[in-house]
């Protein structure tokens, strides 16, 4: 009930001017079909009598002007009813959709993204059916029975009270049904969540499932959960087609209690024929919202069900640890870093720490490179510098700030990230790049920086050019250098390059790190800072400082003449790749260029 109340006030209250308007013509609406019978009544004993010919027109020309004001005023109740329901779900959607984009990696790595679309498109579905065609089915009911029953109970108390007890056995018998309904809907949709998982998961790795023969394994676990939705679904039909009838029974006990008691009241004169007949119209009159009663009772189940999961899903809080007084910095110089005892595990593995005990100072404006094999850690420290992820107060400082009390937005406006998988999204290059409004300058300007212009020339359409979802028409190297481009095309203190040139020849290696380094020297008095990760140590060694991981703890520091002078994993790697042949069996020349200014040897001791 409480979160009933809550979303009433949050996105009902805003239109209640609608719904009173609707309610006023709703109540027009009943209180017209009610005056209906009571025409017809005086009609049909206008003509037992024989000699009344004007009352009778009267009634016929009554009921024609109050059938066709029913027409138009139920029309508008409609309208004014339905119209906020649409709103209400309007802004709902933008609410959830501005949610999700403020809520951090650790929110999704806990919650399936067929279950968060299946909340956003078929539950907010539900709760604009609830909140539209329900309130209003509830306001006609309501009104229906009062007015219907009330001149009822004019004509006749006692056939009255004879009449509703069919009725009140039937909703008896409703209740119940509905009860199991409520079940069953929630169970329901949370295997629709499942099914629609699996599905999504699916399309987006057909590609893998055709390569590894495992259609059959996958279409397997799809008959089983869509087996499994299509078992509660049924129950469903069947509680509907036990409690339903149930209310279409009692309506015809109702006539036949009318026929049974109030005929012989007709014989004796106690109502007329006239009344006998409104009886049978407020009979009718009151089964028609009746027998939609426990198909609402289904949309108020199924919408509060609905509705409790999107709020749970509305009312989660972004990881924001800055909040509620976050600290601002000034953006226009690299930042310089100081990790001072670093140790990080994720979320939803809290037992299985990721680094161990990092201890390091990251000098300002400088370019920083990062090695290490598969799983040291490499892009987890990355996350943690992004804030992608949160690390412990007091474990990871910004200019001597901890990082955690910066204010989020103002700290990403100030970065650029390019990460391992960089995600292109189903649209041209253009806007990829972009990212929002850029001018074309701009846009052109990053593509030569990202080396870039060679590959738009051979594509069909150049920077209009789809990529498809996921950048699937593009190769590995290009997705690589859109991302790139779509880095260097803003503004930024703080570039993030995690991997991104394994997927390019040497020589455009060699480019792009020069054009890395360049923008450095366009800013000398407030250089960038850069991180770059790589498993190639020919990027690497253009670097002014090194960081070796190894099973998440910093085992190693220093320029790359250093580290490879001295045992470890670096030196290991840099012997391996300086051994490497091209296919006609000549040895591979890896370019290697030292920083352009040198390092502060302070900082450069062995850990």
């Amino acid at each position: 009930m409480t979160l009933m109340l809550s979303f009433v006030r949050r996105y009902v209250m805003p239109f209640w001017l609608w719904f009173v308007a609707g309610s006023f013509f709703l109540f027009i609406t009943n209180y017209l079909a009610v005056q209906i019978p009571i025409q017809l009544a005086k009609a049909i004993d206008a003509i037992r009598v024989g000699n009344q010919p004007q009352t009778l027109y009267y009634a016929i020309v009554t009921i024609a002007i109050m059938g066709a004001l029913v027409i138009i005023v139920r029309t508008l109740s409609r309208v004014l009813f339905f119209t906020p329901g649409r709103l209400v779900e309007y802004q709902l959607k933008n609410d959830m959709f501005d949610k999700l984009l403020r809520l951090q990696p650790s929110f999704y790595s806990e919650w399936q993204t067929g279950d968060i679309v299946s909340r956003t498109a078929n539950d907010m579905t539900f709760v604009r059916v609830m909140v539209g065609f329900g309130t209003l089915q509830v306001i006609n009911i309501t009104t229906a029975l009062l007015l219907a029953g009330t001149q009822m109970l004019l004509l006749s108390p006692w056939l009255t009270l004879l009449i509703l007890l069919p009725l009140g056995v039937g909703m008896i018998v409703v209740n119940v049904g509905i009860r199991r309904l409520f079940d069953l809907s929630r169970q329901s949709q949370e295997e629709m969540s499942s099914l629609s998982e699996h599905i999504l998961a699916s399309l987006q790795g057909v590609q893998t499932i055709q390569g590894f023969n495992a259609q059959e394994a996958f279409h397997t676990r799809f008959l089983k959960r869509n087996k499994d939705y299509m078992t509660t679904n049924l129950k469903l039909v069947n509680v509907r087609v036990i409690t339903l009838p149930v209310l279409a029974l009692s309506g015809a006990m109702c006539i036949w209690v009318l026929l049974a008691f109030g005929g012989p009241m007709a014989i004796r004169k106690e109502i007329s024929v006239g009344q006998l007949v409104a009886f049978t119209s407020y009979i009718a009159l009151l089964l028609m919202p009746l027998r939609s009663l426990g198909w609402l009772m289904s949309v108020f189940q199924r919408g509060r069900t609905s509705l409790e999961r999107v709020m749970e899903l509305l009312d989660v809080e972004p990881e924001r640890p800055d909040l509620p007084d976050p600290i601002h910095t000034q953006p226009g110089k690299g930042p310089g870093f100081r990790f001072k005892h670093l140790s990080f595990a994720y979320p939803d593995d809290p037992d299985n720490p990721v680094l161990h005990d990092i201890d390091v100072e990251l000098p300002a404006g400088k370019m920083i490179g990062v090695f290490g094999r598969t799983g040291s850690g490499k892009t987890t420290l990355l996350r943690l510098l992004s804030r992608a992820y949160n690390a412990q107060p007091e474990q990871l400082f910004v200019d001597d700030i901890d990082i955690t009390k910066l204010h989020l937005d103002e700290w990403r406006k100030r970065m650029s990230v390019v990460t391992q998988s960089p995600f292109l999204f189903s649209d041209d290059i253009a806007t990829n790049i972009a990212m929002g409004e850029r001018p074309r300058e701009e846009i052109e300007q990053a593509i030569d920086s990202a080396a870039l212009r060679r590959d738009l020339e051979s594509l069909p359409d150049g920077l209009d050019t789809i990529v498809g979802e996921r950048g699937i028409m593009l190769s590995g190297g290009q997705r690589q250098r859109v991302a790139l481009a779509r880095a260097l095309c803003r503004p930024f203190d703080f570039l993030i390059l995690d991997d991104v040139l394994s997927a390019v020849d040497h020589q455009t290696e060699h480019t792009l790190i020069e054009t890395i380094k360049q923008i450095g020297h366009s800013r000398p008095e407030a250089p960038p800072t850069t991180i770059l990760v790589s498993h190639r140590l020919s990027a690497l060694c253009s670097t002014d400082l090194i960081l070796v991981l190894e099973h998440g703890k910093l085992v190693d520091k220093g320029t790359h003449q250093e580290l490879i002078r001295r045992e470890g994993p670096y030196k290991e790697a840099w012997e391996l790749q300086s051994n490497k042949v091209d296919d006609e069996g000549n040895p591979i020349e890896i370019p290697c260029d030292p920083p352009s200014e040198g390092t502060d040897d302070s900082k450069e001791e062995d850990v």
